[in-house]
């Protein structure tokens, strides 16, 4: 066959492989498509293809043709590292010829013993190239010495060159169908219904939890318009979010009741390069509980607002009784007072000690009603007044409230000690009002001790400002300081004093802030009053 002739034979061929390899095809049946021209076109005896594995370190063989079955061959198995015709191809990156055996056993003397094959007469082995990446070798065998021509050298390249697209374009195919497959045992396996639809709302996609949902397979969907299959939907919250995420192509998410099955769900919609990818999930049960929740809630905020009403109705009652007794009492008690005066000119002389004595306890009593009835003004007045709140330094407001007890310490030896007191929010003349009864209360009860000791001092803790006023004097049992604060309960014996409205004053002011009152006493020596506030000065200075 003449040059010309052969040339037109390798160009027909080679079309044919073209076509043959036009479709993507796996790398068994690429090798195979390869090796039959191959062999047939240059009249080889037996071809193979041996290509790199994925770790890169071993020739596998993966396609052979004319030889005997399990005939051993020089081309083998075997990893990378070894001195072969077809590793030193691959090296090289250039085809190998070998026209005659002296030659293939000249450069591989060894060759034969580590195979233990025999030599082909002629052979042929040629790199299987991509972009200079090397994939594996093409070998050709000859029963008779071969001299390769030009036009054959020419053809085996292009042959192994078409072999390396077809296999680059095979593992690509490849990787994507991994790749595809990945992201449906993703989405298969996902807890969360998923559907994809195309921009003419034909769904290309419906997973297994989503079948589920709808109660409709797959295959009776995929294909098919969406609002087709659907109709209940056109119109509806989620239509309306679809057509949204289509025409803004931005990520729409909503929660809905599903117009298909009329269940609660949570909708994430993402636009595609093809469409729309949605993911929903049924969330019936949980907005179930949340309209319980939100039915207890509005249930618990009746109750509070009948409870505060009845509270601001019980409240007014009381500041209208105290005024109204504070009212009717003081012109009684003047009366009182002048009938005692009148009583005391007109016996003039006849007065003697006793009954002067009588005279002045029943002044003293009239004074005592008449400050009781003040109490019960400020009380009253205590309800209406509205809180000024302002950062106070609680040093400088117990210096105060202690210069203003000046004239309970004439004759008295007292120890004070004064802590590192934090700074509070709170309205000045309240807070002053507490302070000074907590003093005046820990001087009566200190009335009577010798060396006494009164503490004052304070802390912050758990986003609370916590005062004590901490005195040595007359104890207090736990039952008593359990009502330490309640209206007409403190316990005058143990003080040397009267009850006292003004610590009902107390508890109402610090409530008014907040906050809460308390007592602390063993029954034995001494006491503990406290004053907890909110810590508010983060919150002020955050303003």
């Amino acid at each position: 066959m003449t040059e010309p002739q052969m040339r037109t034979l390798f160009s027909d061929e080679l079309l044919a492989v073209g076509r043959a390899l036009n479709p993507v095809q796996p790398q068994e049946v690429v090798t195979d498509i390869i090796l039959r021209p191959a062999i047939s076109s240059l009249g080889a005896v037996a071809g193979a293809v041996l290509l790199i594995n994925a770790q890169r370190d071993r020739l596998n063989l993966i396609t052979r043709q004319g030889y005997e079955q399990n005939a051993k061959t020089i081309w083998q198995d075997g990893p990378l590292d070894r001195h072969i015709p077809a590793i030193d191809a691959i090296e090289r990156r250039e085809p190998l010829f070998f026209e005659d055996s002296d030659e293939l056993k000249r450069l591989y003397p060894q060759l034969e013993e580590e195979t233990g094959a025999i030599s082909p007469v002629a052979s042929a082995v040629l790199p299987i190239l991509i972009d200079g990446h090397a994939l594996g070798v093409l070998v050709l065998d000859f029963r008779e010495p071969h001299v390769f021509t030009p036009a054959e050298q020419q053809f085996l390249a292009t042959l192994a060159l078409q072999c390396a697209v077809a296999l680059d374009r095979s593992l690509q195919h490849a990787r994507v169908v991994e790749q595809q497959q990945a992201q449906l045992d993703i989405l298969e396996s996902i807890s969360d219904a998923f559907y994809a639809v195309d921009k003419d709302w034909c769904f290309t996609y419906v997973n297994r939890r989503a079948e589920e949902f709808w109660k409709r397979k797959r295959e009776d969907l995929i294909g098919k318009v969406y609002w087709e299959e659907f109709p209940q939907a056109v119109g509806s919250e989620p239509y309306q979010a679809h057509l949204r995420a289509a025409q803004e192509q931005q990520v729409v998410r909503l929660e809905s009741l599903s117009p298909i099955t009329g269940l609660w769900v949570n909708i994430t919609i993402n636009p595609t390069a093809d469409g729309l990818s949605v993911y929903f999930a049924d969330i019936t049960e949980r907005k179930a509980l949340e309209e319980r929740a939100n039915e207890a809630t509005r249930q618990l905020e009746r109750r509070v607002l009948e409870r505060t009403r009845d509270l601001q109705d019980l409240n007014a009652e009381l500041r209208a009784y105290a005024i109204g007794i504070s009212r009717d009492l003081t012109e009684p008690l003047r009366r009182v007072n002048a009938f005692v005066g009148l009583l005391e000119s007109r016996l003039g002389g006849q007065v003697d000690e006793r009954m002067g004595r009588m005279f002045t306890q029943v002044r003293e009593e009239a004074r005592r009603v008449g400050d009781r009835m003040d109490e019960l003004r400020k009380l009253a007045a205590l309800e209406r007044r509205e809180l000024r709140e302002e950062p106070l330094d609680l040093i400088q407001l117990i210096v105060q409230v202690r210069s203003d007890l000046e004239p309970l310490l004439k004759g008295r030896k007292i120890t004070w000690v004064l802590g590192t007191l934090p700074r509070v929010v709170g309205d000045a003349l309240l807070l002053r009002q507490v302070f000074a009864e907590l003093l005046a209360v820990a001087l009566d009860a200190t009335r009577h001790t010798p060396d006494a000791r009164i503490e004052v001092d304070g802390e912050v803790k758990e986003r609370r400002v916590v005062m004590w006023v901490r005195h040595n004097g007359n104890g207090l049992t736990p039952a008593q300081a359990e009502r330490f604060f309640d209206l007409f309960q403190v316990p005058h014996a143990e003080f040397g004093a009267e009850e006292r409205i003004g610590l009902a004053n107390v508890r109402r002011i610090v409530a008014r802030h907040g906050g809460q009152v308390w007592a602390k006493g063993d029954g034995e020596s001494g006491a503990c009053l406290r004053v907890a506030l909110p810590d508010r000065l983060g919150d002020l200075s955050s303003l």
